[in-house]
C-alpha cells in the first residue's frame, strides 16, 4: 500500500486529519440526527444502536386497550387483555460511499481543516439524507392501509384522495378541502393526535399556498421553514406539521407530474439507520486517497391505519 501523501507544508496526508480518527463518521450521524426531518415523521425509538447489516432491532408498540361494554344486571364481566407488543424488523439495506481526494484536496484538508470539514460534512449529509428520504417515503407508500388511500378512502369509502389515472388537481380554491379530507380519513381511523400529525409536500405547493386562504399567517401558516429541522415549516396547516422536500415521490401521469402526498402520525412507521464503518484507503498506482463509508438501514410499518396517501397534481394558476 502506498505511503500516505504529504502536503507541501509537511502534514502527513489525510492520516493527519480527524478524518482518520476511529469513529469519525459519528460526526456525520450527529449532523443527520440534528437536522434531518425523518426522525420527526418516523418512530425511531429502538432499544439499541444499529451496528451491522441483517441486525434484528426491536421497537415496542404502545399498549392497546379493549372496548367498553354495556352493563347488565348480574352480568359476568369479560376482561379485555391489555397488549403491549414488541415488533422486530431487520436492517436489510446497505450502501457504500467512496469519496476520492486528489493531491489538491488533501493539501486543502490538511492545511485548512475547519473550512474543509464543514464543506465535507455538508456534502456527505446531503447525499445520505437523499438516499434515506427516498427509501423511507417510498416504503411508507407501499405499506399504508388500503382504506387510507385511493378513490374510495375512509371508513365509508366516500373520500377521494386520488389514484393513478385520476389525480386530485390541487389549486388555491380547493386546497383547504383536500387537506381536510386527509384529516377526516385519519380521524375516522382514530389515529388523529393534535399537534403530532405530519404531511410531506413538494416545493411546488408554495405556488398554490401563496394564492390560497392558507397564506394568512394568522390562520395557519406562511411557508417559512424552521431553523432547526431541514424542510420543517414554522407553522401548521390544517393541524399538520408541514415538511417540504424535493424527495416526495412523483410520477408522470399523462401530461401531469403527480405526487404521492404522505400524511400521518410519526408512530406509524418504524425506522433505523446508521453509518457503521469508515476507512481511508490509498489505492495503488495513484496519487489520490479515498474515504470509504458503509451505511445500513431498515424499517417497518407498525400502524398502517395511522398514515394516509393522497395522489395530487398541482395547478397554481387560479381558473
Amino acid at each position: 500500500m502506498p505511503m500516505p501523501l504529504q502536503s507541501a507544508s509537511g502534514y502527513g496526508g489525510l492520516d493527519s486529519t480527524p478524518l482518520a480518527r476511529p469513529g469519525y463518521f459519528n460526526e456525520i450521524i450527529a449532523r443527520i440526527y440534528e437536522r434531518d426531518f425523518l426522525p420527526e415523521i418516523t418512530n425511531s425509538e429502538i432499544d439499541e444502536r444499529v451496528i451491522e447489516c441483517h441486525q434484528k432491532v426491536q421497537i415496542l408498540k404502545a399498549p392497546e386497550v379493549g372496548p367498553w361494554r354495556s352493563l347488565q344486571k348480574n352480568q359476568e364481566m369479560v376482561a379485555s387483555q391489555v397488549t403491549a407488543e414488541g415488533i422486530c424488523f431487520e436492517i436489510c439495506n446497505a450502501a457504500y460511499n467512496d469519496i476520492k481526494f486528489d493531491q489538491l484536496d488533501i493539501r486543502w484538508a490538511c492545511e485548512r481543516w475547519d473550512q474543509f470539514e464543514n464543506k465535507f460534512l455538508e456534502d456527505v449529509y446531503q447525499s445520505w439524507v437523499t438516499l434515506q428520504r427516498q427509501w423511507v417515503l417510498s416504503a411508507m407508500i407501499l405499506e399504508v392501509d388500503p382504506k387510507n388511500t385511493g378513490a374510495h378512502a375512509g371508513n365509508h369509502g366516500n373520500i377521494d384522495l386520488g389514484s393513478p389515472g385520476n389525480p386530485i388537481p390541487i389549486n388555491p380554491d380547493n386546497v383547504a378541502l383536500h387537506f381536510m379530507n386527509l384529516q377526516i380519513v385519519l380521524n375516522d381511523r382514530l389515529r388523529w393526535v393534535e399537534n403530532e400529525m405530519f404531511i410531506v409536500l413538494p416545493p411546488i405547493f408554495k405556488a398554490v399556498l401563496v394564492q390560497s386562504n392558507f397564506a394568512n399567517a394568522m390562520w395557519s401558516g406562511d411557508g417559512r421553514q424552521s431553523m432547526g429541522i431541514d424542510g420543517k415549516w414554522e407553522k401548521q396547516i390544517a393541524g399538520f406539521n408541514v415538511f417540504e422536500s424535493i424527495h416526495v415521490p412523483f410520477v408522470m401521469d399523462g401530461d401531469s407530474i403527480c405526487y404521492y402526498i404522505l400524511a400521518g402520525h410519526r408512530s406509524a412507521f418504524a425506522y433505523a439507520a446508521d453509518i457503521i464503518d469508515a476507512r481511508i484507503v490509498y489505492p495503488d498506482r495513484t496519487w489520490s486517497a479515498e474515504y470509504q463509508m458503509l451505511g445500513v438501514w431498515g424499517g417497518k410499518m407498525l400502524y398502517p391505519e395511522a398514515m394516509a396517501v393522497a395522489y395530487w397534481k398541482f395547478n397554481p394558476a387560479k381558473d
